[in-house]
């Protein structure tokens, strides 16, 4: 249960009480309430809220999407001083969303924010300077402010700036630079990166080639609707989408998905989460449960927005129920978190629901282990070492190495089946060649 708190007073407490609604984490989300707060703080002159309340309306968070209006309190912030609103500003006059489209003075805008460090300014800038069809083509100019983004771990900017060492521009092509610039922005969220780095296995580009690892990479990509992993993954051909203002309108859930994750990313069109979200929520409202597994991921690990698990396990929840098995495997393990006996029972549901669903193979065997860790030890379920070895294998023949290496050691020991050490080595040995050293130890003490 959420507790009330007393009715704040000043355009801060107006604020962080707007923020609860808005994140969902202490509050129940609600953009209707959280819009109330924002406005309220507004009419006691706070620059802030004006901005967040333009963020609503590009977001169209409680109210109807609307960028005109998004402008207007985006001006009304700026003109305050609030530095952020300037970025924003830049974003719209550059797209032509909401307000007559003026590439020079989004340029001017961008050029005032980069100087006080706003990475959304940076990377956006760095766009503009590295398009190659615009006046403005400046590659060293693009090189200095992805840099300069790197160094304050924006991610957006380390992917670019990876990009720029990848295809060697202004700088010397260096393909190792390149892939440990993009395992560093994959680690904070980065599509872009993943998928790079999954070209870069499959080639052997600055990396040792690894299909196996290449393949990882393309599912986890997928697993967002990226289309060019999907294309990949299906042996098609895709276009891959170039440097682009303001795309054309989108109507069909799998292109609103796609627009909305280039708005997240900042690597093919301005950086801008308000506009990622509005475009994501629109598939995940038309139905796309992939959608709905992006949003989880979103507020779950604090990609573009605030952590909230409340929030995460909302989207999850909804994919679930249509059979998404990546969100009911990410809602399984929410719920392990919780660590009482309702939340493993639903853990133990949902890994089940995950492990017999249609999803790809990397997440059915992830749910295929866990549920023979349940099993192995009665959580959430009654305790089965048969139940939990036809997991375990499962698991194990889809290629998971935590799976392999524990199918064997229950097989050397007999656990649930007759003692075979023959197959034991086996799943043993598989462990072992992907690097388990708890399966390389057992395998050399056996001689």
């Amino acid at each position: 249960m959420f507790k009330r708190l007393k009715d704040p007073k000043s355009p801060e407490e107006l604020i962080r009480r707007g923020d609860d609604f808005r994140i969902g984490d202490k509050e129940e989300q609600s953009f209707e309430e959280a819009l109330s707060f924002y406005r309220k703080a507004s009419y006691k002159g706070s620059a802030v809220a004006n901005y967040l309340i333009g963020t609503m309306y590009e977001a169209g968070h409680g109210v109807a999407q609307s960028y005109k209006e998004a402008y207007k309190w985006y001006e009304r912030s700026y003109e305050m001083g609030y530095g952020p609103a300037e970025t924003a500003i830049a974003f719209l006059l550059e797209s032509g969303l909401g307000v007559k489209r003026s590439r020079g003075m989004a340029i001017e805008h961008y050029q005032n924010s980069s100087e006080g460090r706003d990475y959304r300014a940076i990377n956006n800038l760095g766009l503009i300077y590295r398009d190659r069809n615009g006046s403005e083509h400046n590659d060293h100019g693009a090189v200095v402010l992805f840099q300069k983004g790197n160094l304050d771990q924006s991610y957006p900017c380390t992917a670019n700036l990876a990009l720029m060492y990848e295809k060697g521009l202004d700088v010397k092509r260096n393909c190792e630079t390149a892939a440990s610039l993009f395992k560093k922005a994959a680690r904070q969220g980065s599509l872009t990166s993943k998928r790079a780095l999954a070209e870069m296995y499959s080639f052997g580009l600055g990396l040792p080639r690894s299909s196996r690892i290449a393949t990882h990479l393309y599912l986890e990509a997928a697993r967002w609707g990226d289309p060019e992993a999907i294309a990949f993954l299906k042996g098609e051909d895709v276009e891959v989408p170039s440097y682009s203002f303001s795309p054309a309108k989108v109507t069909v859930p799998r292109d609103m998905l796609a627009l909305g994750l280039r708005y997240l990313e900042g690597s093919t069109i301005g950086l801008s989460v308000p506009s990622a979200m509005h475009w994501i929520e629109s598939a995940a409202r038309a139905g796309s449960t992939t959608a709905m597994f992006v949003l989880g991921q979103m507020y779950e690990n604090g990609y573009g927005v605030e952590r909230s698990p409340n929030v995460a396990m909302r989207w999850y929840r909804w994919g679930a129920e249509k059979g998404n098995g990546a969100c009911a495997y990410n809602l399984a393990f929410l719920y392990e978190g919780i660590h009482t006996e309702d939340a493993d029972k639903l853990a133990f549901s949902y890994y089940r629901q995950a492990a017999e669903s249609d999803c790809d193979d990397d997440v059915k065997s992830d749910a295929y282990y866990s549920l023979g860790l349940f099993l192995s030890e009665g959580i959430g379920t009654e305790r089965s070492e048969t139940g939990a070895l036809e997991a375990f294998i499962e698991s194990a023949d889809m290629g998971n190495a935590n799976a392999q290496y524990l199918l064997g050691r229950m097989l050397l020991e007999g656990r649930g089946t007759p003692v075979s050490e023959v197959t034991a080595i086996k799943y043993l040995r598989m462990a072992a060649d992907q690097g388990d050293d708890r399966a390389e130890e057992i395998l050399a003490s056996l001689g």
